[in-house]
């Protein structure tokens, strides 16, 4: 990476490793960070981890607002095209359809007052007006429960006016799916998103990236797909049902589909899945309905499937953004309240350190942690860890060890 300081008293690698390791450690504030920084033992430690020396994070920050994103951006897909090329995650490719790639926004920060000339404007029935950033992402879902972020489209108006999400979301996209081919051209996958999604725009780049996809289909959205799909005879030749046996009872799922409905140029595909879930002791019913389009030829062999890859959607709401807000990462924290580059390359090295973090809970070896009877929760965990870090040293002998012996890391099938 370029370093465009005039002074260098730290190398470009020891001020990226700082940013990820404050995201790594969940710190939660650059001033959090410069305090535990202030420990002989925990300097000690990061220096004996990593290799590294550990600057202050105002010299982070100073870096960071000179930085192109672009180059921690490469950096985390350089990461996820190693796992691919390791096979890492060959396990969770969907035989005959790729790896599942969902799409969604997300906020960062948001404001009282103009912060820059990117910002995004919102104003209330009210009158109040808000001012903030979001960023379209592209995360490889697995059913394991890891949500890997491949790239990243800032949204940005530039001009007054007022927001519209789906608009400016979808431009977003069709910027992203750009890079998406163009870093990552050959990877077998296929689009899953939310019902802002299913759309000629939508539609015609993923044809003409010959990407397949399963959207959410909202009630009412594109009218005249509903009117058809009304006005189409029922054949129990394309329903089928499925009970699913859980500890606590049952769930019965309901499909139905349509293949074939024509959409301006498009030949869509429509599935419908009813799901009603028993519990045996308390003999409670919950009832839910999914509702998805595809152009993948929809059977009775391949209904379960698509189905379920086009629920997995939510995996990036939850083990994705809903993670890096709510679980130490503070993903909605101004890490940067002046500099809008700063801020991004904040964004840049949380993603890489979510990407570290994902990994290590899905190793066997932290599964069998989290399976002992009473066993620690994750946050404790990494309590424990940052107690570590401040209150004793890592052993020398014990570090050079580990370093000189190849490990190999296996990941857990399913998560805790």
């Amino acid at each position: 990476m370029p370093d465009l300081r005039a002074r260098r008293d730290y190398q470009i690698a020891e001020i990226v490793m700082a940013g990820v390791a404050m995201f790594v450690l969940k710190e939660g504030s650059r001033n959090a960070y410069n305090n535990d920084r202030s420990d002989g033992n925990f300097r000690e430690n990061y220096q004996r981890m990593f290799g590294l020396r550990l600057p202050h994070m105002d010299t982070v920050d100073t870096v960071f607002r000179m930085l192109e994103e672009e180059h921690l951006q490469e950096l985390r897909r350089e990461m996820i095209r190693l796992l691919l090329k390791k096979k890492v995650l060959h396990t969770y490719k969907i035989p005959g359809l790729g790896f599942n790639v969902s799409i969604d926004a997300t906020g960062v920060a948001s404001y009282s007052y103009r912060h820059c000339e990117d910002c995004l404007k919102c104003t209330s029935a009210t009158g109040k007006t808000t001012y903030f950033h979001s960023v379209l992402e592209a995360k490889l879902i697995t059913s394991n429960g890891l949500a890997l972020s491949m790239d990243s489209e800032w949204i940005e108006n530039g001009q007054e006016g007022q927001y519209d999400k789906q608009d400016c979301e979808m431009k977003a996209f069709v910027r992203l799916a750009a890079k998406l081919k163009k870093h990552f051209p050959r990877l077998p996958m296929f689009i899953t998103a939310d019902g802002l999604y299913p759309n000629k725009t939508f539609f015609d780049i993923c044809r003409a990236n010959q990407w397949n996809y399963v959207v959410t289909f909202q009630d009412g959205n594109l009218s005249s797909v509903w009117e058809e799909i009304r006005l189409l005879p029922v054949h129990q030749s394309k329903q089928t049902k499925h009970v699913e046996p859980h500890k606590r009872g049952f769930t019965e799922r309901l499909l139905k589909w349509e293949n074939d409905i024509c959409y301006k140029s498009h030949r869509l595909n429509y599935i419908e899945c009813n799901e009603e879930t028993v519990y045996t002791h308390s003999q409670a019913t919950e009832k839910k309905r999914f509702v998805h389009l595809t152009n993948l030829e929809i059977s009775n062999t391949s209904a379960p499937t698509i189905s379920m890859q086009g629920r997995m959607r939510w995996k990036i709401e939850n083990e994705g953004f809903k993670a890096q807000k709510r679980e130490g990462f503070e993903l909605k924290h101004k890490y940067s309240r002046v500099s809008p580059q700063a801020m991004k390359n904040y964004y840049q090295t949380l993603q890489i350190a979510h990407i570290l973090v994902q990994l290590t809970i899905a190793t066997q070896a932290v599964g069998e942690i989290l399976a002992k009877p009473g066993h620690p929760s994750i946050k404790d965990i990494w309590k424990k860890l940052l107690a570590f870090m401040l209150e004793n040293l890592i052993g020398l002998d014990e570090r050079n060890c580990l370093q000189q012996k190849r490990r190999q890391i296996r990941l857990r099938k399913r998560m805790t």
